[in-house]
């Protein structure tokens, strides 16, 4: 019962399930195939099972950071300067 939810609850299944009465109508009025409802209802709820996984992988992966942020490197020692003052010889 909680799948029947689920795709009732959701804007992807609603919509599928539209298409499947849309294509039922289309069969009783004897303008599609049975075997053709079949096909399309197959490729309707295998895009949603499809839809379904790649949103909830979307969400699973914006949940955590990106990466592992690099450890700090341990500090250098600073630069040695040497000052060089030019004298003038006189």
């Amino acid at each position: 019962m909680g799948a029947l939810k689920d795709l009732l609850s959701s804007e992807k299944g609603l919509f599928a399930i539209v298409l499947v009465i849309a294509a039922t109508v289309l069969v009783g009025l004897d303008q599609m195939a049975v075997a053709d409802w079949r096909e399309y209802t197959i490729y309707v709820f295998g895009a949603y099972v499809v839809g379904k996984t790649v949103t909830t992988g979307m969400v699973a992966i914006a949940g955590r950071p990106a990466a592992i942020p690099p450890a700090p490197a341990p500090a250098a020692a600073a630069p040695t300067v040497v000052a060089v003052s030019q004298g003038t010889s006189s």
